[in-house]
C-alpha cells in the first residue's frame, strides 16, 4: 500500500509539471508576449560572450581586463571570439548621446565613431591606429571637415568659421 501511494504521488506530480509545462510553452507562441530583462549576454560554443545587451551595459573588456565606461550607457555591445570589445551602439545616460563604434581587435581602440547629439550635431571619426583622424561633424553649427594629426594638430580643416 505504501509503494502504491507513492507511484501515485509521483504520477500526479509528473502529470501537474506537464500540465504547466504545456501550458507555459502555449504562451510562448502569444504574439503579444514580452520578454523583459536588464540585460542579454549571447556567448558562442567557447562560452565567450560574443553579444552584449544591457540598461546599463557592462563597461569595455579590453586586453581581457574589465575597464569602467566613461559614462553610464545602455545597447548593444559585440564583443571579438576573445572576448574583447569590438563596437556597440550606445544611447549614452549623460550628455544625450547616441554612440555608433567599431573598434579594433589589438588594444580595443576606436576605429570607427559616430556621435550623434540633437543640440551638438553629429560626427563622423574615422581613425587610425597612429591617432591621426578625419572627421566630418556639425557641432559648431554648420558642416566641417578636418584632418587632425596624431600630435593633435589640424592639417585641413574645410567649413570652419575661424
Amino acid at each position: 500500500m505504501k509503494g502504491l501511494l507513492l507511484n501515485i504521488a509521483i504520477s500526479l506530480t509528473a502529470v501537474t509539471i506537464s500540465l504547466y509545462a504545456l501550458h507555459e510553452a502555449g504562451q510562448a507562441n502569444d504574439p503579444s508576449r514580452i520578454l523583459e530583462a536588464r540585460g542579454l549576454i549571447v556567448r558562442d560554443a567557447s562560452g565567450v560572450a560574443r553579444v552584449e545587451i544591457g540598461a546599463p551595459v557592462n563597461g569595455p573588456m579590453i586586453l581581457g581586463k574589465r575597464e569602467e565606461r566613461v559614462a553610464p550607457a545602455a545597447g548593444i555591445l559585440l564583443n571579438g571570439p576573445d572576448g574583447n570589445e569590438r563596437g556597440g551602439y550606445l544611447t549614452v545616460d549623460t550628455g544625450d548621446e547616441a554612440v555608433l563604434t567599431l573598434d579594433g581587435a589589438g588594444d580595443g581602440s576606436e576605429v570607427f565613431k559616430v556621435v550623434a547629439n540633437e543640440k551638438a550635431g553629429a560626427s563622423l571619426f574615422v581613425i587610425h591606429q597612429n591617432g591621426s583622424v578625419a572627421m566630418l561633424t556639425t557641432y559648431q553649427g554648420h558642416p566641417e571637415l578636418r584632418f587632425i594629426e596624431k600630435d593633435g594638430t589640424v592639417s585641413y580643416s574645410q567649413g570652419a568659421k575661424e
